[in-house]
């Protein structure tokens, strides 16, 4: 073969790899991006798995009969679906509702817990707006100070401030009761020692969303509260007519976060509430209770029946919160993207 036909053979094999080229670059690319997706998702029902096991075994454990707790045939789904363990753990033990002597039924644990955690995140969230609207558009002497400290009560451990909380809420009591005789004033036991806090802006992590609507408001384009001071608005018809009804985002992320946090508080229901308990109180103690107690036809509890009623006890604590969660998906994430913030 001459040189003529090696440069030919030559070309012809360049052309063929330059040709082949943009095909094998495509497969590598779609067999990276394969290895990605799988571990990805292999990642992502891991911990799926992880995270909903205690939840499917909750449920499963909860709807069937107590015999098949030892069936090594029974793993996920009950031979026999029953509510007999709801109907004692709702009715006839105390957590959601206590039965009267005359019939009828009062307020239990569950919607004690709920109740509390109602009042305590709408009064939160309402002062905190109110701080955080005063921080981001007012100037005065000590702002960043009375900044700076409503940031610092997030590092200051709950537990150095509840003990005087405490002793000042009984010195309260004794004083009244010196001043107008009898029991005085009751603060312990009742919603005031976690409602105070909360209407005051010092509640459960009230630093946080008091930094988080500053941070808001800032955002907000000041034209706006401006040509509400040409309409003859003021600053807190401003605030409630203009600032606050725009502001639905950040108070949808400061709700929700308030009322988990304030329906899995245990720290402080555990000190101010010595009766009429909450239901992270009572879910503690529910194993115990179970102990004393007796079945409708005088037998005892036994060790796996309790096991269910725990169970099922804790499947209504957290049912609540997945509860408001799943209807406030939507809003939530898109309050997540819409609040946008920032420094």
């Amino acid at each position: 073969m001459d040189l003529r036909g090696i440069l030919h053979a030559a070309a012809h094999i360049n052309r063929d790899q330059i040709a082949a080229g943009p095909k094998v670059r495509q497969a590598a690319s779609r067999t990276a991006n394969f290895f990605i997706a799988a571990v990805r998702t292999f990642l992502l029902v891991g911990l799926s798995f992880v995270i909903l096991y205690p939840i499917l075994y909750m449920l499963s454990v909860s709807f069937r009969e107590p015999a098949e707790l030892y069936d090594l045939t029974v793993v996920w789904i009950p031979r026999t679906l029953t509510l007999k363990n709801f109907h004692y753990v709702f009715f006839e033990s105390g957590i959601a509702f206590l039965p009267k002597i005359l019939g009828g039924f009062e307020a239990g644990a569950l919607l004690r817990s709920f109740m509390l955690s109602l009042i305590c995140t709408v009064l939160q969230v309402f002062t905190c707006s109110l701080a955080g609207y005063g921080f981001a558009r007012f100037r005065f002497v000590g702002r960043g100070a009375l900044f700076a400290v409503a940031l610092f009560t997030l590092i200051v451990p709950p537990q150095s401030i509840n003990m005087p909380l405490y002793v000042n809420y009984v010195g309260f009591t004794k004083f009244t009761s010196e001043i107008l005789g009898g029991e005085g004033i009751q603060i312990i036991n009742t919603l005031t020692p976690m409602a105070l806090p909360a209407l005051l802006g010092t509640g459960i992590r009230a630093g946080l969303f008091v930094y988080l609507f500053r941070q808001f408001y800032r955002n907000m384009p000041s034209e706006l509260e401006e040509a509400a001071y040409l309409d003859g608005c003021g600053p807190i018809s401003a605030y409630f007519r203009i600032m606050l009804v725009n502001a639905g985002p950040i108070l949808l992320i400061s709700f929700l976060f308030s009322f988990v946090w304030y329906w899995n508080d245990y720290l402080n229901v555990s000190l101010f509430f010595n009766k009429s308990r909450p239901m992270s109180i009572e879910l503690s103690n529910f194993w115990n209770y179970l102990n004393h107690q007796k079945l409708p036809d005088g037998s005892a509890i036994s060790r796996s029946l309790m096991g269910v009623y725990v169970q099922v006890a804790a499947l209504l604590f957290i049912a609540p919160v997945l509860l408001l969660y799943i209807a406030l998906q939507r809003f939530f994430i898109r309050s997540i993207v819409t609040a946008g913030i920032v420094g």
